[in-house]
């Protein structure tokens, strides 16, 4: 091996030390607590300010039973409660008005269940897409369908992610309340706990309050500095030869 060839080979390695961190998924877990109330449910709401454009995936973990059931019922989140919110999660364009969700033109995307109630979006600026029931599973959901899963890709910009119990309108959403919806097995002034996780091998996440700040993971000094290196050594190589 010349030395051009082992300055090159110790090179690769050392890159690819560098590299792997910016390839690591990143990951971001929320939780949250819809109420029951007398004449409905309450849905949250979380702003997301994509810094930069690309895809995420998002996972979420409500349903802790398997049927309708509370027999079969498990504490899938460890807080000793069983909890039997039915997932409706939304996308709304945050167009900076005191409330988006007044504006219907605003809303881009609903996502009920796995392969149900969660049609493909696809548009330049926002797009919407199934992961199915294996990946859905991977945050410890039981039930085969009621918790959603899915990728989105989205460009940059601000946005809202609407939690919500069972089905959520336009309407309802404008108005602040989920009207006349009850949460399975829950009486007034019970509640629902929710966790969703957002993950993705490009993207980072940082939680301020409601607030959820998405940017892209940026690339090692360590790499750029490999880059100028190899440049230098195909001047040198071009001197040798």
């Amino acid at each position: 091996m010349n030395t051009i060839s082992k300055i090159l080979g110790t090179a690769t390695l050392t890159a690819a030390a560098w590299v792997a961190p910016a390839q690591a998924a990143s990951q971001l877990v929320i939780d949250g607590s819809l109420l029951q109330l007398e004449n409905g449910t309450t849905f949250d709401t979380w702003k997301i300010v994509m810094q930069d454009a690309g895809r995420f995936n998002v996972n979420v973990l409500a349903y802790e039973s398997t049927s309708n059931s509370s027999a079969d019922a498990q504490d899938l989140n460890g807080d000793g409660e069983f909890t039997y919110i039915d997932p409706d999660t939304h996308f709304w364009h945050d167009d900076g008005s005191v409330n988006p969700l007044l504006n219907p033109a605003n809303h881009l995307a609903r996502c009920d269940d796995i392969a149900n109630n969660c049609p493909v979006v696809d548009t330049p600026d926002f797009k919407l897409t199934d992961l199915g029931a294996a990946f859905g599973a991977g945050d410890g959901s039981i039930h085969a369908q009621r918790d959603p899963a899915y990728e989105v890709a989205m460009a940059v910009g601000n946005y809202l992610f609407v939690m919500a119990d069972y089905r959520l309108t336009e309407t309802e959403a404008a108005s602040g309340i989920n009207g006349g919806d009850t949460m399975r097995n829950t009486g007034v002034g019970g509640h629902g706990d929710y966790r969703v996780t957002l993950s993705s091998d490009t993207l980072r996440f940082s939680l301020s309050g409601n607030t959820i700040t998405v940017s892209q993971v940026p690339v090692p000094g360590a790499v750029w500095l490999f880059g100028s290196a190899l440049l230098g050594l195909v001047g040198v190589s071009r001197r040798v030869s």
